[in-house]
């Protein structure tokens, strides 16, 4: 396993953050051009943040700047001529799924808490969405053509999405009112 390999492994599978910095190449600062940065309990990019044609909630801000790190870590495989294949960034949009929607968790409330997770789940297909449409290869700039037809596609999926959560909540509301049990 490559230096860029084991980095990404270590970022999606250990809870220790600073066994994830010290797996991170040495010289990773020099071709990036920054240094992770511990941020919540997880090694980021400090200068990332939630590439999204619409605005996402604040907490999920230290899960795509861990996202952003990684992303930068398939790119510095790429340069290297390292072959990560789609494991990799597979591995990195799924705990990118999974810490937007442990974000949610700290939400006061059942109602803000499902509604932060139909964002999540909305924004973590975009996500993978776009990684499939590049064959999980690392990421390359693109023409804005392609970030839109995925946003539209994601778009509408998210919708209705929402219209089923909130008819799902509307239920649960009229069952409470009636007193029948949720």
């Amino acid at each position: 396993m490559g230096p860029a390999a084991t980095a990404i492994a270590a970022l999606t599978t250990t809870t220790d953050p600073s066994a994830a910095a010290s797996a991170v190449p040495g010289d990773f600062p020099d071709v990036v051009g920054y240094r992770p940065a511990l941020r919540d309990g997880m090694l980021v990019n400090p200068n990332g943040t939630c590439s999204s044609p619409v605005p996402l909630p604040g907490e999920f801000d230290t899960a795509c700047q861990g996202h952003d790190l990684g992303y930068d870590l398939l790119r510095y495989a790429d340069r290297s001529g390292e072959d990560l294949g789609p494991w990799a960034r597979r591995s990195l949009d799924r705990q990118l799924d999974e810490r937007l929607h442990a974000a949610c968790a700290l939400r006061p409330d059942e109602v803000t808490r499902a509604s932060c997770r139909v964002v999540a789940s909305v924004a973590a297909t975009a996500v993978d969405t776009n990684s499939w449409r590049q064959g999980y290869a690392a990421p390359r700039p693109e023409p804005i053509a392609g970030y839109a037809a995925v946003a539209g596609v994601v778009l509408l999926a998210g919708t209705a999405v929402a219209r089923r959560g909130r008819t799902a909540l509307s239920d649960v509301d009229s069952r409470r009112l009636q007193g029948v049990p949720a």
